[in-house]
């Protein structure tokens, strides 16, 4: 049956903050009152274990039951045991009654395996690897398209301020026969193309990840404007 958890409110937080306060405030009101009593070890052994029953009243029921709460629970009565022991015996009573304690607790069972993990760490590499080259090939198609879009501004831009050139020149009755319009090329684009399938494909992780960031860096540039139209 599957236990319900729920999130500690303000109310609980503020009553847990209080309850600890004062228990603090008394476990070190009784530890002064011990200092010049003639019964010292068992007073400040009673005062540590009301403190610990505070403690453990604190823990909610459902965590009790763990494993490092049983362990802790034993230790502490080991240790009020252990300050209200007067003789040899009642200290080795307290490490018996400490080895009892332990040895009922019921460590869980793990249905994991080194193999599991092992698979499991595989698993997340793979899907990691996955992930940057879908990065890499992604980031390099959109720098692939970045790119082509201002070579084709600027293309359109050039052909336009160089016909209205020629036209201005042609009415001074200058000859605009060698003026030609200046073109951007985008075959650039192909070799960072191939280079980034290459990388996605069978590189390195640092190669992949250097294709996707440069991709990405260049991708996120503003857009641009085509001044043709």
């Amino acid at each position: 049956m599957a236990t319900t958890t729920t999130s500690p409110t303000t109310s609980d937080v503020a009553n847990w903050a209080y309850q600890y306060s004062l228990a603090c405030a008394k476990l070190t009101s009784a530890q002064n009152k011990a200092s010049s009593s003639a019964t010292r070890s068992a007073d400040i052994t009673t005062a540590q274990a009301d403190f610990n029953a505070t403690m453990k009243s604190l823990v909610p029921a459902e965590a009790q039951s763990s494993v490092q709460f049983q362990y802790f629970d034993a230790l502490t009565a080991y240790n009020t045991n252990l300050g209200a022991a007067t003789s040899q015996a009642q200290r080795q009573a307290a490490t018996d009654s400490l080895n009892t304690a332990l040895g009922g607790i019921t460590v869980p069972a793990t249905t994991t395996t080194l193999a599991d993990v092992a698979a499991a760490n595989a698993a997340q590499a793979a899907s990691a690897a996955a992930d940057l080259k879908a990065m890499a090939s992604n980031a390099g198609a959109a720098w692939v398209s970045d790119m082509a879009g201002r070579a084709h501004s600027f293309n359109a831009a050039s052909a336009a301020t160089t016909a209205a050139l020629a036209s201005r020149l042609s009415s001074l009755g200058l000859d605009p026969s060698g003026l030609t319009a200046p073109a951007v090329s985008v075959a650039a684009t192909s070799a960072f193309t191939a280079a980034t399938a290459a990388a996605a494909t069978g590189g390195s992780a640092g190669s992949i990840m250097n294709a996707a960031l440069v991709g990405s860096i260049l991708a996120e540039q503003a857009a641009p404007v085509d001044s043709s139209g």
